[in-house]
């Protein structure tokens, strides 16, 4: 029975420039409130809007929790999930045992919901400020509410981007941390985003190939004519009203970084003999400006009108792969970013810090190549598991323990 506490935390720190994250360990932060919630502990911390300006209104940062069955002295252990893939903070911590194993009992687990985020919700006007440099300056801040010189980390996605930084600019902050598939905050986003379009180029060729080679794919026939038939029929209107380039796109995205390319073939199948149903409950809604929030807050205009333009241009042979250029196509219309990575500037004892870099081999979202340089360039360890898919640890058994026997000293 998972068994224990939770809770919310959030404070202050100082301004940080587009080179460098301020030290803030001197600045007060915030009480957590931890209140009963089910088998966990639900926590509230109030955090400023704007780190850099000393009369910013606050948010309340949501906090998940549940303490050590084992020891009473067990190291805090936090999770910072990617802010639209994979798991919840809450689920995180609710299904803890269940997704990482017993040994996850031997540490304080406390998950932050980054800001933005339903749980972390912004005030109204402030919404675009969630950049990746203010989370870092959230999680310190939790950090020290939760009265810990030294904490150990896993983040996913974007949040383990938001640690990467963190820990680039303190590293004697933690014991262990775990990052999977995070982008560099040190290296300019457009250098890495066409290396992400690579990737998600080669990940529509593999999934056309594992159709081709998999009997479950019901267009495994011939994959390429099944797919240029659908073309001519969008063409001539013989598909389901609604069903287009950017509708298939976005489904392709959401089943391939699932790691299920047969749910989106299957999908493309059923839309061939007239039902859309299935293709446009995985493609999900058309996005809105609110949704590039996140990428126009970590890219400059001209880096995201660039990006925009590499996404406009990605092959589209077999079919289009994510919504990349209409979500930093939004950027033109947002505030200029004010911090945006790319110049993130690590530390002297970055290279000493104990941190595990790990992705899939096949992620299609995150190029594995980023985090390959990274890793090497600061001398941390590396492992990627075999893999098409995006986002692992949790989700792929031996490299979910391979992490953990990493936090726990086991390596």
């Amino acid at each position: 029975m998972l068994g224990i506490l939770l809770c919310a935390l959030v404070a202050s720190v100082a301004a940080c420039s587009s080179e460098e994250i301020s030290s803030v360990a001197s600045a007060p932060a915030s009480d957590i409130t931890w209140l009963p919630c089910g088998a966990i502990e639900c926590g509230q911390m109030q955090i400023p809007v704007d780190h850099a300006t000393a009369s910013s209104e606050n948010f309340t940062l949501g906090l998940y929790r549940r303490t050590s069955n084992v020891s009473d002295d067990a190291r805090t252990l936090i999770l910072v999930p990617d802010k639209k893939w994979g798991t919840s903070a809450r689920d995180m911590v609710e299904q803890a045992v269940l997704t990482y194993g017993p040994r996850i009992n031997s540490f304080n687990v406390v998950a932050v919901a980054p800001r933005g985020s339903a749980e972390s919700a912004l005030p109204t006007g402030a919404e675009h400020n969630v950049g990746t440099l203010n989370t870092v300056d959230d999680l310190d801040m939790v950090r020290r509410a939760l009265g810990q010189k030294k904490v150990s980390v896993i983040g996913w996605g974007t949040g383990a981007t938001a640690v990467t930084a963190w820990v680039m600019q303190r590293p004697n902050d933690f014991y262990s941390v775990v990052v999977d598939s995070p982008m560099d905050p040190s290296v300019s986003p457009m250098k890495q985003v066409s290396n992400n379009i690579a990737a998600s180029e080669l990940g529509v060729l593999t999934a056309v190939k594992w159709c081709a080679s998999h009997l479950s794919c019901t267009i495994n026939a011939n994959v390429a004519t099944g797919l240029n038939l659908l073309k001519t029929d969008m063409r001539l209107g013989r598909v389901p009203a609604g069903i287009t380039n950017e509708v298939i796109a976005r489904a392709a995205e959401h089943a391939l970084a699932d790691g299920n390319p047969g749910v989106f073939f299957n999908a493309i199948d059923e839309v061939m003999v007239g039902s859309s149903v299935r293709l446009q409950a995985l493609a999900g809604v058309a996005p809105v400006q609110t949704d590039a929030y996140s990428q126009c807050a970590d890219a400059s205009q001209a880096h995201a009108a660039s990006i925009a333009q590499a996404y406009e241009a990605m092959s589209d042979k077999y079919f289009g792969f994510g919504k990349g250029a209409v979500e930093y196509g939004f950027c033109t219309a947002l505030p200029a970013a004010v911090r945006p990575l790319g110049a993130v500037k690590a530390s002297a004892d970055a290279s000493e810090a104990n941190v595990l870099v790990t992705i899939a081999r096949g992620d299609q979202v995150s190029a594995p190549v980023n985090a390959r340089d990274m890793a090497k360039r600061l001398g941390w360890k590396y492992q990627s598991v075999f893999a098409n898919r995006h986002l692992v640890v949790g989700f792929d058994r031996a490299m979910t323990q391979s992490a953990m026997d990493f936090l726990s000293g086991e390596r």
